[in-house]
């Protein structure tokens, strides 16, 4: 049997951010938010859907926002660890056991959603942020296939789940993220379907970064979901950006230096 790529670490040396650090991470950053972003709010309200002032005001408040998360999250974790970037599963992985549970988890929630909308006999929902000229559709991409899937995950799995696992049990941890996680898309209150397909997401999610330790899959797998869901007016705009970020996955990890996961084996 080969020997590791690096010792087996002590658990005093990976990130033991307390459980009450996840929603008090999550409020806070919900509350920077809000305070950052309001100038915007009247802008991304008054003008009309599909405009490209419209997805440029979109990319800005999803900035503010991802920016609240990611900055909340590593304030937090800084009080009790120095950061390091193997903390969110920032590292190098065996590419192709990764990117093959990627592309499983994929395949699964896609499979999910589809029977899940089927078997309630509900149409997929229409693309909302979809617009009718090609900046304000750059825009709404850069916004949901690239800010959005890193952003979010690097908080929702690289922080908050981890955090909850400090002290709680995979199946508490998981169920905990995929509520929060989707009690955020408020623009489907309506839809308790699209919510489901949105926990479901959340919960392989969860799965997938305790398997493999790596938040790039995570991201793939959040992006390559989001460029589904945005195939609307230039879905040739949304494909190649989604390209990109998958592209970026692999090619960003792989200039990493292998690094422990963040998870105890």
């Amino acid at each position: 049997m080969s020997a590791p790529a690096y010792p087996e670490l002590p658990l005093a040396a990976r990130p033991r951010w307390p459980a009450w650090m996840a929603p008090a991470a999550f409020f806070s950053a919900f509350g920077v938010t809000i305070a950052a972003g309001f100038p915007l709010l009247p802008v991304a309200l008054l003008t009309e859907a599909g405009d490209a002032v419209a997805g440029v005001a979109l990319l800005v408040l999803v900035l503010v926002q991802d920016a609240a998360l990611v900055g909340v999250a590593v304030f937090f974790a800084s009080r009790r660890l120095k950061p390091q970037p193997w903390h969110f599963g920032l590292r190098r992985t065996r590419f192709w056991v990764t990117a093959g549970l990627a592309l499983g988890a994929g395949l699964l929630i896609l499979g999910f959603e589809v029977g899940l909308l089927e078997l309630f006999g509900t149409d997929a929902p229409e693309d909302e942020l979809a617009s009718s000229n090609i900046v304000g559709a750059i825009a709404v991409g850069l916004a949901v296939i690239v800010v959005a899937p890193v952003t979010e995950e690097l908080f929702f799995r690289g922080f908050f789940y981890r955090a909850l696992r400090t002290r709680m049990r995979i199946v508490w941890a998981v169920l905990i993220d995929s509520l929060v996680f989707a009690s955020i898309h408020v623009q489907y209150i309506g839809d308790p379907e699209i919510f489901i397909v949105i926990g479901g997401f959340a919960t392989v999610a969860c799965l997938v970064y305790e398997k493999t330790g790596s938040i790039f899959a995570c991201i793939a797998i959040h992006a390559a979901f989001n460029t589904v869901a945005s195939l609307g007016s230039f879905p040739v705009v949304s494909i190649v950006i989604g390209l990109c970020v998958l592209t970026a996955c692999v090619l960003v990890a792989r200039r990493l230096s292998p690094a422990p996961s963040p998870f105890p084996a």
